[in-house]
């Protein structure tokens, strides 16, 4: 359970001196000399410094602004140690595991793990703290939200709240806010909430059961998710013989094949070699080795290529990046359809959820299905990224949403 009065005190206040935290919530003041006599109030997200003390007292004085006041000490925000900038907001940062908890077990684990985060500062942990009452049915009201968020938005890490917090916050927006009910999944309070214990677990960022149902979520924030990796893709479609023998004869399939079952730096070079057999040599395309490749194999490929026709002798590493980037260009704006074959892969398999801030600080929320990204038209292309270069070669193409 989260600490409060005397405990909290101790553990996180006493003899560290003056320290600045923030209001929690709506509280009265009262008199720096008459703790008793109450003289006004103060809001959530109010910036205060707490006074040192000698002992815990139920009315803390702090200094707001140039006054010196009272407030309980149970409104203040326990300030922790300064965040370093680094301090996750994954849900496995606060004490999820591998585990599937009953929503009432979820939503108190998320709330007192926020309270006790002794690496996020007193404005983040208020900020969270309301985000994630009003997106679970507390008591948090919009309008509250709102003003929390106008105090403290320039003292909270947004990209990192947009990326990894709206994976914490995901549950509460699919069980309390229904967001998936568009897309023909109806959950109850009775939804059991996963969190896979590696943070970058494939395609799943968190499961919610329905009985025996599962629902795969991947988060989105902004326009990027996690790439999806080539035999990611090719597993969901062997889930269903029908997909297979659809999918199997095609270049699509072809391409995710090469890549999937060949190494980082043969396998984009196979692909190309496949796709345009007169530029490389399958041969040499797949004997490459970071040491050495049989040039005559790539002669065609290096001499129209601009990058590579202007090195004396390219490495195999650059050649391997070079065709990742023409493969990058042939999904993105090629005749390569990756958005068919995801699309199918993904069906009633994986719904992706999509979140970030607004600017009042309320979240905006959006859910992607299958059928969603099956038209490019609608959704726009999706296409085999890299995340290699020139002299690293450390992971495979994935497919970006």
């Amino acid at each position: 359970m989260a600490s409060t009065g005397a405990t909290a005190w101790g553990k996180y206040f006493q003899g560290k001196g003056d320290l600045p935290t923030t209001v929690k919530k709506d509280a009265g003041t009262y008199a720096a000399d008459n703790p008793s006599k109450k003289i006004g109030n103060i809001k959530a997200g109010e910036s205060v410094v707490y006074l040192k003390a000698a002992k815990y007292e139920q009315r803390a004085l702090v200094k707001w602004g140039k006054d010196l006041v009272r407030v309980p000490f149970d409104s203040l925000a326990k300030p922790g140690v300064k965040a370093s900038g680094a301090a996750s907001l994954k849900p496995q940062a606060f004490g999820v595991r591998d585990n599937k908890y009953s929503w009432s077990e979820y939503k108190r684990l998320v709330k007192d793990s926020i309270e006790e985060r002794k690496d996020l500062r007193a404005p983040v942990k208020t900020y969270l703290a309301a985000l994630f009452d009003y997106y679970s049915g507390g008591s948090i009201t919009k309008s509250k939200l709102k003003d929390i968020y106008s105090k403290v938005k320039d003292e909270i890490p947004i990209n990192d709240i947009n990326k990894d917090f709206g994976e914490v916050l995901g549950p509460a927006a699919c069980i309390v806010e229904d967001i998936l009910r568009p897309k023909g999944v109806e959950l109850s309070n009775a939804a059991k909430v996963y969190m896979p214990e590696r943070p970058n677990e494939p395609l799943m960022d968190y499961g919610l059961y329905q009985g025996n149902k599962q629902f795969v979520i991947s988060a989105k924030s902004g326009n990027t998710t996690n790439v999806v990796k080539p035999g990611d893709i090719l597993n969901l479609l062997s889930i269903n013989p029908n997909k297979v023998r659809k999918w199997q004869r095609t270049k699509e399939w072809a391409l995710l094949k090469m890549l999937a079952e060949n190494s980082i730096l043969n396998g984009p070079m196979m692909a190309i070699a496949s796709i345009y057999p007169n530029l490389i040599d399958m041969n040499a395309a797949a004997t490459a080795t970071k040491q050495g490749y049989n040039a005559a194999g790539f002669q065609k490929f290096i001499a129209t290529n601009q990058y590579l026709s202007e090195r004396v002798t390219p490495t195999a590493n650059e050649i391997m990046y070079e065709c990742e980037k023409m493969i990058m260009k042939e999904t993105k704006n090629g005749t390569l359809d990756m958005n068919s074959i995801f699309s199918d892969a993904i069906q009633e398999q994986v719904l992706y959820v999509k979140f970030e801030v607004g600017p009042d600080g309320t979240g905006k929320w959006g859910v992607i299905a299958s059928d969603d990204i099956k038209e490019i038209q609608s959704y726009g292309r999706v296409y085999l990224r890299t995340k290699n270069g020139y002299t690293r070669a450390s992971d495979r193409m994935g497919v970006q949403v």
